[in-house]
């Protein structure tokens, strides 16, 4: 092959490969570009909702950060309140006594507070109702869970079944979803299971903006109970705004494994949680805190009530 053939084709070979080159770095650099500009749309979107100044407040359970930031929040497909899709639905279904369809009745004021939106209670979906629908998966809570659980209830023996949460979140109709629901939450009296827990006090799937809560092993129906229920019932709503449980603090929004967590667990909301609920419904902090300040002003709880009055004076000062 003559030389000049030779140098012929390795200039052309330069020249391609060159361009391709070229055309990496073009579309690198367009997509950091384009990442920068999320970035600051989203770091942007940040401003207000901070909460670093009540941090001291709370309870840090680890050194280094395992939950997602409110960025990466916001970046994610969040379940959040829109011009239509504002109310927050409890959702009583299966076997239930009086006193709890009473209890949810009276939590209804706590949880409009707490969540700055209306909360409505839908008609409730008896056992028979349930029983239609063929998907909904069940099995019987095992003799000495039900034997201990029907004594402290005083009977229970319509309550013998447990039912499969996703079965039951899957099977219900959208037809019967309100149209301005943001979140829908079943309340029943019955045990709940999925295939990995035994039994669930909730569950939550925020792709279908709906969740479960049992009543089933929140006993005595007192005081206790309604504290019990009032914790689960908000926690759940909380996940449903695309809002996973917590790892970093001590919060309303950690996992509870048996009664004993829950009954010691928190009814507030870290700042990290609390940043992103605020994202998802646009609410008003000093307005919130001070309704919560005199909510638990009038359960008595000075505790809580302080809480807040210090979240309200921190605000106005920061």
């Amino acid at each position: 092959m003559r030389v000049d053939n030779i140098y012929c084709i390795m200039t052309k070979s330069l020249i391609i490969f060159t361009f391709f080159l070229f055309s990496i770095y073009s579309c690198k650099s367009n997509l950091d570009a384009k990442k920068t500009n999320n970035q600051e749309s989203i770091s942007n979107d940040t401003v207000g909702l901070s909460l670093e100044w009540i941090e001291h407040l709370h309870v840090r359970k680890n050194v280094n950060s395992y939950d997602k930031s409110l960025v990466e929040y916001i970046a994610q497909k969040t379940n959040k309140v829109d011009s239509i899709r504002n109310v927050i639905y409890l959702l009583p279904f299966g076997n239930m006594k009086p006193e709890i369809e009473d209890l949810l009745k009276n939590e209804l004021n706590y949880l409009k507070i707490f969540f700055q939106l209306e909360v409505k209670l839908l008609p409730s979906v008896s056992f028979e109702e349930i029983k239609k629908h063929g998907k909904i998966e069940t099995r019987l809570v095992n003799d000495n869970d039900f034997g201990y659980y029907s004594k402290a209830k005083g009977g229970a023996e319509n309550l013998r079944e447990q039912i499969e949460a996703e079965s039951f979140i899957a099977s219900y109709s959208k037809d019967n979803i309100p149209e301005d629901a943001v979140a829908i939450l079943g309340v029943t009296e019955h045990d709940i299971y999925n295939p990995n827990y035994n039994f669930l006090f909730g569950t939550s799937n925020s792709t279908k903006n709906m969740g479960l809560v049992s009543t089933f092993r929140l006993i005595t129906y007192g005081e206790r109970t309604k504290f019990n229920i009032r914790k689960v019932i908000s926690k759940q709503i909380v996940n449903l705004f695309s809002i996973p449980n917590v790892k970093d603090y001590e919060c309303l929004v950690n996992f509870h494994i048996n009664k004993k967590e829950l009954e010691e667990g928190e009814f507030k909301l870290s700042p990290g949680i609390l940043e992103k609920l605020k994202y998802a419904v646009g609410f008003d902090y000093t307005k919130r805190f001070e309704e919560l300040a005199n909510f638990w002003e009038h359960e008595n709880n000075p505790e809580l009530a302080d809480y807040y009055l210090k979240c309200v004076s921190l605000l106005k000062n920061k």
